[in-house]
């Protein structure tokens, strides 16, 4: 299957290079080549224009137009060209035009001095030793290392304000056993311009070490998009976006060693084992061959959101990376099977998931696997 599905996709990019004309011509070719050689020339003119430094380039990638949703495997240059550089040591990088001599470009070679001034005016803010912190801004808004940061701006040492205000910039930071909801989030926008924010207060440092991925939704919307992966390892965490400042606090329902959160501490929670109705209603709804690998549990609840780790050591079954949280419940006088999207934790122990009530009654929940 494999095989046959290789030669079908190579097949496919022959026919398409075939229809494109055999890639670029050779005047193509002549064109993006004058790009990169303009564009090598800008790029370090503009550079030492901005810093006063001779930097050299690593690596040089014309820009080509976006060719949507049919693939085109020769689009056109656009005439500015993406480019690697160096100096002492240091990567950075260049976006500038290549169509003719000039000097306006954006990079990104003060990111890390920038990001650093900004952790060193929180930490003198808060008083507090994050983790870590994450910083977004520039042209792209991207936490990739090569496009984050891009700006024309300088940074002068007395600008950090205005340029992160400017850029649009955001941050993830991140705590162990602090009151992140005590933060004096309106002086820290004053003094960084930065007024997107999420602080996680993590349980433990280990608790934070097993983070894939710390800095969350960092570039999207909403920031805190991902967070429910790791709630049972955070003490709460706060989000400060669009004008609002909210905090949540994770307290941790635990019963057989099953993990229950909700929004609100006051929401009550609780389990009951039960037993579900045959496996195969849930076939056709994430499953060819549903089978349930742990007890199945009432979950009796007045919250409208439930948070759910089932321990990965209780499962009967080697599966655990294909293993779903499922849902039985009653909508309209109907009976209703539903597996719930979300996998497994970052440090392997739980099968995560997200129980929404809605109007549904007498939800019980388990963990399925697909024999197939």
């Amino acid at each position: 299957m494999k095989k046959r599905n290789i030669v079908y996709y190579l097949l496919l990019i022959l026919i398409m290079a075939v229809l494109t004309g055999c890639g670029y011509t050779q005047e193509e070719k002549a064109e993006m080549k004058r790009y990169e050689k303009q564009g090598r020339e800008n790029a370090e003119n503009y550079i030492k224009a901005k810093y006063g430094i001779d930097a050299k380039v690593r690596e040089l990638n014309c820009e080509k137009y976006n060719s949507g949703p049919v693939p085109d495997f020769f689009p056109s240059p656009t005439g500015n060209v993406f480019i690697r550089m160096n100096y002492q040591g240091k990567d950075f990088s260049v976006f500038i035009s290549g169509e003719r001599e000039n000097t306006e470009g954006i990079d990104n070679y003060q990111f890390q001095e920038i990001v650093t001034a900004f952790s060193q005016e929180l930490d003198e803010i808060t008083g507090f030793h994050a983790e870590s912190v994450f910083v977004s801004y520039g042209e792209y808004e991207t936490v990739n290392d090569e496009k984050n940061g891009m700006i024309r701006t300088f940074y002068d040492g007395g600008n950090l304000s205005e340029i992160l205000q400017d850029e649009s910039a955001r941050t993830v930071v991140s705590y162990v056993n602090q009151a992140v909801d005590q933060i004096p989030v309106s002086v820290i926008s004053r003094a960084t311009g930065v007024d997107t924010i999420l602080f996680a207060d993590y349980e433990s440092r280990e608790a934070y070490q097993t983070v894939q991925q710390p800095y969350y939704n960092l570039a999207g919307w909403p920031i805190e998009n991902g967070i429910e992966d790791q709630l049972y390892q955070i003490n709460g965490y706060r989000i400060v976006s669009a004008g609002e400042d909210t905090y949540i606090k994770c307290e941790k329902k635990i019963q057989d060693d099953i993990i229950l959160i909700t929004e609100q501490p006051q929401e009550q929670v609780a389990l009951e084992k039960t037993v579900l109705d045959s496996q195969e209603n849930w076939n056709g709804n994430g499953f060819i061959d549903a089978k349930q690998v742990t007890d199945a549990y009432t979950l009796e609840t007045d919250a409208e959101k439930v948070y759910v780790y089932f321990p990965v050591e209780k499962l009967d079954t080697d599966d655990v990376e294909h293993a779903q949280l499922v849902k039985q419940y009653q909508y309209q006088d109907e009976t209703c099977y539903r597996n719930i999207l979300g996998g497994v934790t970052d440090d392997g122990r739980y099968i995560r998931g997200i129980i929404y009530t809605r109007d549904e009654s007498e939800i019980k929940i388990s963990v399925f696997v697909d024999e197939k």
